[in-house]
């Protein structure tokens, strides 16, 4: 049983320096979705363009986290760290001032790349500080107060954009910012990889390129479709480089990615669980934000307060979770996960089909213990996977997958939520306009955002006779709840059939008579 008394003084303030980091970083990546209309508002953004304010900072995320491990192992993780959290204050800075959308799409990018460059640091210097027996039980602290902050700051958020602007919500960032900096700097002890350690350039050049082509074409099929050569050619690219960078890695002396331990299921399926989990989550706050303010009408303060019950399990569950992890039950708990995630993305399905917001709190409050359940164990599994001179990978790892199943599931949910809205909403339509006269493209755009751009929303209607006004906005709010419905049951199917292959595949349900031990994790589960 680990407890912060037990610590010394420095691990302590080591501690509450790298937890208050991973709070202040993993929420801004998502925090911002409670005031997306906001924003769409006063800077007449489209829904592809606004869709951009939560991918600019996943982004870098998903090409720098990788290569932010192995920069830690070679220049020292408390350094990489503190630069992480200075890019991200600038970060915020710039978003707090955005003059309009395009200047803050690039801030949100800043941003996201100091998360990447600091949120495997913290996880890796976290670990550095602390005894190993405590590994499972800090990490499970920490996720709870990710977890319980991912959903209270959204919430604070809410009464900024009520009662103030959601410009305050990256300009407190920077000070929070600058006193992670000064603690680190105070009580973090300097860690490296052993003496030697090369960064393997043309690895992270691979990778880096690799990922952020293939998240760009999937971002851009919701637009121009899977088949566009606009989607294609960057796919492809994407791909190749992939390829090459694991040809690259499989012959380095000194890999920036070992892939030997990827085979075995000790490892591969918690990365797994991480991104599978990692995509969910984030797909239901963007949708689940959108339908309640959206749909629904309950505002941004009202949308907040029904989102908090998706925390209320986590802050008790997440340093259980840690405890029982470090007892040997990590890989049951990951199942028990996925298994609660699935379950419960269908009864989101019977609440969103229904319309009713308070039919959603107990499917929301249900939802909210999967995470807690996967991330600790999932998380302190992949770290015992490699020898702590590689922990900065390690951690990388962790939030790579994370990162991986964040940006490329949101992408990939998006290109099928816009396709089954389009769909839905062109067939309620279809005689709206006239005979002969279809909506345009750019109107079809214009639609997404009938409910909340006024301007926009008057101009395209004003050319449609005056029966038809009513029949366009309930026919983008029937389509929005259908691509919903279509999203949140997709998921929930995936979610539950990955469980089980992940089971069969890692041994997960496999009754042995002790639990699985704290053997490291490249180690195949018996």
């Amino acid at each position: 049983m680990g407890t912060l008394g037990e610590l010394t003084p420095q691990q302590r303030a080591a501690m509450i320096a790298t937890v208050t980091a991973s709070v202040l970083l993993f929420s801004s990546l998502t925090s911002v979705i409670i005031a997306l209309p906001r924003i769409q508002r006063d800077f007449g953004l489209d829904g592809s363009t606004l869709h951009w304010v939560v991918v600019a900072a996943l982004l870098p995320l998903c090409a720098v986290a990788l290569i932010s491990g192995r920069l830690g192992d070679v220049l020292g993780r408390r350094r990489v760290f503190l630069l992480g959290m200075v890019c991200f204050g600038i970060g915020s800075a710039l978003c707090a001032a955005a003059p309009g959308g395009l200047v803050l799409l690039a801030a949100r990018g800043v941003q996201g790349l100091g998360v990447a460059l600091a949120v495997p640091l913290a996880l890796a210097n976290l670990t550095a500080a602390l005894p190993e027996r405590r590994h499972g039980w800090a990490i499970g602290v920490q996720t709870a107060f990710t977890s319980f902050f991912g959903v209270a700051v959204p919430l604070g958020i809410a009464l900024l954009v009520e009662f103030g602007s959601w410009r305050w919500a990256f300009a407190a960032c920077v000070p929070l910012s600058a006193m992670v900096v000064v603690t680190a700097r105070r009580h973090l002890v300097e860690s490296r990889g052993p003496a030697g350690t090369s960064m393997d350039v043309p690895g992270a050049v691979l990778i880096a390129a690799g990922l952020t082509l293939v998240v760009l074409a999937c971002e851009r099929s919701s637009d121009l479709g899977f088949a566009s050569p606009g989607t294609l050619l960057p796919l492809v690219t994407g791909a190749v480089l992939l390829a090459l960078f694991v040809v690259v890695e499989l012959r380095s002396a000194e890999p920036l990615l070992d892939l030997r331990p990827l085979r075995s299921p000790a490892v591969s399926v918690p990365m797994t669980a991480l991104a599978l989990v990692q995509c969910t989550s984030l797909g239901v706050a963007v949708y689940v934000t959108l339908y309640l303010q959206h749909v629904l009408d309950l505002g941004a303060l009202r949308t907040g307060l029904l989102l908090t019950a998706s925390s209320v399990g986590t802050v008790v569950l997440s340093p259980l979770v840690g405890r029982l992890t470090d007892q040997g039950y990590g890989r049951r708990l990951i199942l028990t996960g996925l298994a609660v995630l699935g379950c419960c993305l269908l009864w989101l399905t019977y609440g969103v089909a229904n319309r009713h917001g308070t039919l959603l709190v107990p499917a929301l409050l249900v939802f909210g213990l999967a995470p807690p359940l996967v991330y600790p164990a999932a998380t302190a599994l992949i770290m015992a996977s490699v020898p702590g001179s590689a922990r900065g990978v390690a951690a990388s790892l962790s939030v790579q997958s994370r990162q991986i199943g964040a940006a490329v599931g949101l992408a990939l949910l998006n290109a099928l939520f816009t396709t089954a809205e389009w769909d839905e909403r062109n067939d309620l339509l279809a005689s709206a306009a006239g005979d002969g006269d279809d909506f345009t493209p750019r109107e079809q755009r214009t639609l997404d955002t009938v409910l909340s751009r006024e301007e926009e929303r008057q101009e395209l209607l004003a050319r449609l006779p005056g029966a038809a006004h009513e029949r366009v906005g309930a026919a983008a709010d029937s389509a929005f709840v259908t691509a919903l419905e279509v999203s949140l049951l997709t998921l929930g199917g995936l979610i539950l059939v990955s469980a089980v292959l992940l089971a069969l595949v890692g041994g997960l349900v496999r009754s042995a008579a002790p639990p699985d031990g704290p053997a490291p994790a490249t180690r195949s589960p018996g």
